[in-house]
């Protein structure tokens, strides 16, 4: 498996249903949701690394998250962790999460800097973590640094918008990571994978 060179092509079938729904429930809102260019990226990245535990700080309407879960093995678990309880639009944060979904989502309304260390103090290991939250300098590599160690051998971190600081590429020069750029929309998708 070769994630740095990953084919969405094969997903694209089995992908373009959540695709619709996920189309459906914004009903055009949230243009800062992940594009559907990312979407099928992360799609097919957590179908081709089967995680046990996903972790993503930033929950938004949902769309990462419907699109990990829908995408995570059955035994699997999603942590999320968001600021908000409410989006400008007045919904829930994860409103779109299908209830299907959610017997295997575990969200936490608050600071990943405070979330995120308990949430690995109740993990083993983490094969999965997703950036989409505060883009600050500090906050990345406050996740990135914390997550790193609890991230298993061969484990995958994204980070959305990781042109908004250099605090990304700081980091994986600093662990000498494997990295790679899937989307250059938006602020572009880094994949990093722990060796």
């Amino acid at each position: 498996m070769d994630l740095l060179r990953i084919k969405t092509d094969t997903y694209i079938k089995e992908y373009s249903d959540i695709e619709k729904y996920i189309e459906q429930s914004l009903g055009g809102k949230f243009p800062y949701a992940l594009s559907k260019t990312k979407r099928i990226i992360l799609y097919a990245i957590i179908k081709e690394t089967t995680p046990k535990i996903a972790i993503e700080t930033g929950v938004g309407p949902g769309v990462s998250s419907t699109i990990i879960l829908s995408a995570l093995p059955e035994d699997s678990v999603l942590y999320s962790i968001d600021v908000r309880n409410r989006l400008e639009d007045g919904n829930e944060v994860g409103y779109i999460i299908p209830q299907k979904l959610r017997k295997k989502w575990k969200f936490f309304l608050g600071e990943s800097r405070r979330f995120l260390p308990k949430i690995l103090q109740e993990v083993n290991e983490v094969n999965f973590f997703l950036h989409d939250s505060d883009h600050s300098y500090e906050n990345v590599m406050f996740e990135l640094s914390t997550i790193w160690y609890k991230l298993s051998e061969g484990g995958v971190i994204l980070v959305d918008n990781y042109r908004f600081s250099n605090a990304t590429i700081d980091f994986v020069s600093s662990k000498k990571a494997i990295y790679s750029e899937l989307s250059d929309e938006a602020g572009g998708l880094l994949l990093i994978l722990k060796p």
